[in-house]
């Protein structure tokens, strides 16, 4: 049997390392196009939080598991700044959103799109109060497509993370994206 010489070895080696990091980047692009259409669900998980964190439970919506589980972070970070939740039983008080006013997100767009891109600072706020490789609830979707002849599936799953909520307040003030709680109204 011959064997390709060197030359064309390293050829094919840096075509199929090519082929498989263009195929993860895509991945990774839908992941994002699902993650900033904001599609998710966060309630508190309960009062058991250290100070100045908060243990919420994140749904995320995706047609893949991997990519549901790996952005519920963002979600939450972004759930925290932008939505807030109610405090529904499971000794949780409601949470308002750091950010009170409307058309925010537009106005620090490119500070938000740098903030959540990928290993962007937003990491630092954010840790799975799980193991998310196991212990996620995974709910499998069934929507019809718009001409009713093909269903598709969609995975909705409930991650828990713990986000410090103190520390990100700080930050978003010394970014001068939201005031101070010490300036007042």
């Amino acid at each position: 049997m011959n064997a390709l010489p060197l030359p064309q070895n390293i050829l094919c080696c840096l075509a199929l390392c090519c082929f498989l990091t263009a195929s993860g980047q895509k991945k990774q692009r839908l992941a994002d196009k699902d993650t900033y259409d904001w599609v998710y669900d966060i309630e508190c998980y309960g009062g058991t939080a250290k100070n100045g964190y908060k243990l919420v439970k994140v749904w995320t919506y995706s047609k893949e598991k991997s990519v549901a589980t790996t952005q519920a972070k963002k979600n939450a970070v972004h759930g925290i700044i932008f939505k807030g939740y109610a405090g529904e039983g499971r000794g949780c008080r409601a949470s308002r959103p750091l950010m009170n006013r409307e058309m925010t997100e537009e106005e620090y767009q490119a500070f938000f799109k740098d903030f959540f891109g990928d290993d962007g600072p937003y990491n630092r706020f954010v840790t799975y109060a799980t193991d998310h490789k196991g212990i996620a609830d995974v709910q499998k979707l069934v929507r019809n497509k718009k001409d009713r002849k093909e269903k598709f599936y969609q995975y909705k799953i409930g991650v828990v993370v713990s986000v410090a909520s103190d520390d990100l307040r700080k930050f978003l003030e010394k970014e001068d994206i939201i005031n101070s709680l010490a300036k007042g109204f």
